[in-house]
């Protein structure tokens, strides 16, 4: 019998609650199709009725988990009121890492999930991760009006490189643990001491040499 599309649209929703839930519990390298399905009561068959692979279905999971940083970013620009453009790049930063201790799975099956050799990024996915980076681009154009759309967004890359490496190295253990607020003081002087060097040359004249 077939089912309506409000059965359909329920049953998207519960594979993919199920799999959020069981990735933020266990990292995404303990889910699988089988535990999956069986929590969330359907077959096997049914997940891919819904969602074209099992990488399909992790990146609809990683697009919710960006949307959750995206409201936190949304909420830090709507109170951003006077402050400097530095100190909302540091407040950007700061909840960057906030947001990868308290969902450390989840932020983790950002960058593990990889896909098949010669597969790419859909297109829906990637603009999920770009419109994450217009809110850093946002304050770059300010500081420098000089900018094109496409220097801004190096700049934005490049500066999330730099706190993304200040968090991962940590969280990650790679080289020994460091403090929540150790990390925090390391972000308060990488951010300002880039701001620094800009301001004795700004980075549209950097980029056009």
């Amino acid at each position: 019998m077939p089912i309506s599309p409000e059965q359909k649209e329920e049953l998207t929703q519960r594979i993919l609650e199920v799999t959020e839930r069981q990735i933020a519990e266990n990292g995404l390298a303990a889910v699988s199709t089988r535990s999956i399905a069986r929590e969330a009561g359907c077959s096997g068959g049914s997940i891919y009725t819904r969602f074209s692979d099992f990488d399909d279905l992790v990146l609809a999971v990683n697009s919710r988990a960006l949307a959750r940083f995206g409201a936190v970013l949304d909420r830090l620009a709507a109170e951003a009121g006077n402050l400097s453009i530095e100190d909302r790049l540091i407040a950007m930063a700061f909840a960057y890492l906030d947001f990868a201790l308290s969902e450390r799975n989840s932020w983790s099956a950002l960058f593990e999930h990889r896909l098949a050799d010669g597969d790419t990024l859909p297109d829906w996915h990637r603009r999920d991760h770009l419109r994450l980076f217009a809110y850093i681009e946002a304050p770059l154009l300010e500081f420098d009006p000089e900018l094109t759309e496409e220097q801004a967004g190096q700049l934005a890359r490049t500066l999330y490189s730099a706190v993304h490496g200040i968090v991962s190295v940590s969280i990650e253990d790679r080289l020994g643990r460091v403090e929540t607020e150790v990390l925090r003081r390391q972000i308060a002087v990488v951010l300002p001491g880039i701001g620094a060097g800009w301001r004795q040359v700004p980075p549209s004249r950097l980029l056009a040499r």
